[in-house]
C-alpha cells in the first residue's frame, strides 16, 4: 500500500473520524458497518492509503479480495479449505503441529510478526472457526499466545444483513458442536477482547458530488 497517496474523506461524518482516530492513534479492533451505499469501501481504501501501520488487506473470496485490492484470507495464511475446528490436532504446537501444516517461508513468518494492522473487508461472509484459526496463526508465529490475534490491531469490515457464510448443512451441523452460529462474531476469540462498533448512516449516492470526488480520487 502506498501511504503517500492520499484523498479525503466526508470530514462531517463522525463515524468516520471515530473509527479512523481508533485506528489511527490507538490499538483497539473496530468492526464497521453499514448498509450499502454507506462508504465502506471508501473508508477501508482511505485506511490503506493514509493509515502509517504496517498492514494488510484480506477478503473471504477472490473478487471480494480484487475489489478491496488484497488477498483472500486463505491464500495469506494458508488456511485449509474445511472447518477448522479449536480442538483440531493440526492447531497444536505439540510436536510442531501447526507449524508442519503451515509451512510458511521466512518473508511469510517475518510479516505475520511484523504486521499491525489486519483488515478483513466482507467479514459477514467469514465463518467463526476462520477467525478462531486466524487467532490461533498470529498468537503463535507473533511469539505472543496472551493476546487475542497476537496483540495485532483489527479492522473488521462489512455487512451482516448484506451476506453470510456459505456453509453446507454438513458444516452446519459439525460447526454447532462448538460454535451457536457460523457468523465471524461467534468466534471463541471475541470471548477475551473488546471489538468496537461503527456503524456508518450517511447514505453516499452516485448523483452526490461528494460521492463522485470520493470515487475520482480512488
Amino acid at each position: 500500500m502506498n501511504d503517500n497517496a492520499t484523498f479525503s474523506i466526508d470530514t462531517d461524518n463522525r463515524e468516520f473520524q471515530d473509527a479512523y482516530a481508533l485506528l489511527k492513534y490507538t490499538r483497539q479492533s473496530v468492526f464497521l458497518t453499514g448498509k450499502a451505499g454507506t462508504g465502506k469501501s471508501t473508508f477501508l481504501r482511505y485506511i490503506c492509503n493514509n493509515i502509517h501501520k504496517r498492514h494488510v488487506v484480506l477478503a473471504p473470496t477472490g473478487i471480494a479480495a480484487i475489489n478491496a485490492g488484497g488477498s483472500t484470507i486463505h491464500s495469506f495464511f494458508k488456511m485449509p479449505f474445511r472447518p477448522i475446528l479449536p480442538d483440531d490436532p493440526d492447531l497444536s504446537l505439540k510436536n510442531s503441529r501447526i507449524y508442519e501444516m503451515l509451512k510458511y517461508n521466512k518473508r511469510q513468518r517475518k510479516l505475520l510478526k511484523e504486521v499491525e494492522l489486519i483488515i478483513i473487508d466482507e467479514i459477514s461472509m467469514v465463518r467463526a472457526d476462520m477467525i478462531d484459526f486466524i487467532d490461533r496463526v498470529l498468537r503463535v508465529f507473533s511469539g505472543n499466545m496472551r493476546d487475542p490475534f497476537g496483540g495485532k490491531q483489527l479492522l473488521l469490515v462489512g455487512d451482516v444483513y448484506q451476506l453470510e457464510p456459505v456453509v453446507t448443512a454438513d458444516m452446519r451441523d459439525i460447526l454447532a458442536r462448538f460454535y451457536p452460529t457460523p457468523f465471524f462474531f461467534s468466534a471463541r476469540v471475541f470471548k477475551e477482547m473488546s471489538l468496537v462498533p461503527i456503524e456508518l448512516h450517511k447514505a453516499y449516492r452516485q448523483s452526490d458530488p461528494m460521492f463522485v470526488a470520493l470515487l475520482d480520487k480512488i
